[in-house]
């Protein structure tokens, strides 16, 4: 709770709480046209003209994590050099305190929500990768070499050769307690194997770590969430493959399947799990936010789901993804979380309604690049 009271996070808070509150009672900001062209508004939306944001809605701040995992989708769809920007203008703001942050808040002020990210160092090195930006990487060689060997002391528990378990990370579930679930032993896999393709450092992590992790939560065709447990969780079952961590040919397909059949892929993809678990929600969080991040719909897990599907089973991905389509026409935006429980597949609402789920989300990136794609493919060929 300490933290929301940051003066570099608590007046960026206050100032989304009124763009929900004026969102509530003025409606959300309607992008026109097809689903294509509502997601590349999006995009142009969260470009501030030197970095991108987490939205257009109300979180209107640099996120580490949101410009990672879509760094690649936005170098595809042509926007590197706005990647490669993003990252210049957030690296420039770390510099000055020498380490990776889960946000940076107005006025350039890098601040971890809620705790340090397992994810914000290995993210940041993949979208410079992604993007092409090795000279920003020579840049601030002479700061990110010692965050480099931080991550290894912070993250890494040399009896396991996994993430340590006795400590709470920042992840993309970050409302919910998480230490060395698949998610963050994931991000541990990335960091090595990105260092280990660049040469940009040493490597912290001891070798064979992608055997470890494999290992600790491989199930014979799926992902499970946590080492000593058969729960199949929405970010355990995409970010592995979506990242590159490991191949499809491990089990894609399989994994894809075992998240629909634990029911977290209707009516559309994605949920984290199909039942709540009150006890692993924050405890300020779940007063205000309950269930936010369980069975409510990720429309970024979503995406990423939509176009895993899409590479190993396009007639299967189909009427999900026209569904996604639908929903985006119908109210003009990407919505961040959908209501689980909502047949209409309204935007999720916390208690009492004070916290709306944000809208005109950067990850729309990824579903344009999907809905690009499909329909290059459908497109006659030239001259026919």
């Amino acid at each position: 709770m300490t933290r929301l009271l940051d003066p570099a996070i608590l007046p960026a808070y206050l100032a989304s709480g009124l763009r929900i509150a004026r969102r509530g009672l003025c409606g959300q900001h309607r992008y026109p046209g097809d689903a294509r062209t509502v997601c590349r508004a999006i995009i142009e939306h969260c470009w501030t003209g030197d970095h991108y944001l987490a939205s257009a809605g109300h979180f209107r701040q640099f996120w580490t994590r949101d410009l990672g995992f879509s760094s690649a989708a936005l170098v595809r769809l042509g926007y590197r050099e706005r990647v490669a920007a993003s990252l210049a203008w957030a690296l420039e703001a770390w510099s000055r305190e020498g380490r990776v942050t889960t946000t940076i808040f107005p006025g350039r002020r890098p601040r971890d929500v809620y705790t340090y990210g397992v994810d914000s160092l290995p993210l940041v090195l993949y979208a410079l990768r992604a993007s092409d930006a090795s000279g920003l990487v020579d840049r601030h060689r002479a700061w990110l070499g010692p965050e480099v060997e931080r991550f290894g002391r912070e993250v890494l528990d040399p009896a396991t050769g996994l993430v340590r378990a006795d400590r709470r990370f920042s992840t993309h579930r970050d409302t919910v307690r998480t230490s060395s679930n698949c998610y963050a032993n994931t991000m541990l896999v990335l960091l090595s194997a990105v260092l280990g393709e660049t040469g940009w450092f040493p490597d912290p992590v001891p070798a064979g770590v992608r055997e470890r992790f494999l290992a600790a939560f491989w199930r014979v065709d799926h992902f499970v969430d946590q080492r000593d447990g058969d729960l199949v969780s929405g970010d355990a079952t995409v970010f592995p493959f979506w990242l590159g961590v490991v191949a499809p040919e491990l089990g894609l397909a399989g994994s894809l399947a075992a998240a629909r059949a634990a029911g977290l892929a209707a009516p559309v993809p994605l949920r984290y799990t199909a039942r709540r678990d009150p006890a692993a929600e924050d405890p300020v969080q779940r007063l205000f936010v309950p269930d936010y991040q369980g069975t409510a719909i990720w429309t970024s897990l979503g995406a990423i789901y939509l176009a895993l599907l899409e590479s190993v089973d396009p007639a299967a991905a189909a009427p999900a993804i026209e569904a996604y389509e639908r929903l985006v026409e119908r109210d003009g935006t990407l919505w961040e979380v959908l209501d689980g429980a909502d047949p209409g597949l309204r935007p999720y609402r916390g208690r009492l309604g004070i916290f709306r789920a944000d809208e005109a989300m950067l990850w729309s990136a990824i579903l344009l690049d999907l809905l690009e794609r499909r329909a290059a493919r459908s497109a006659p060929p030239p001259g026919g």
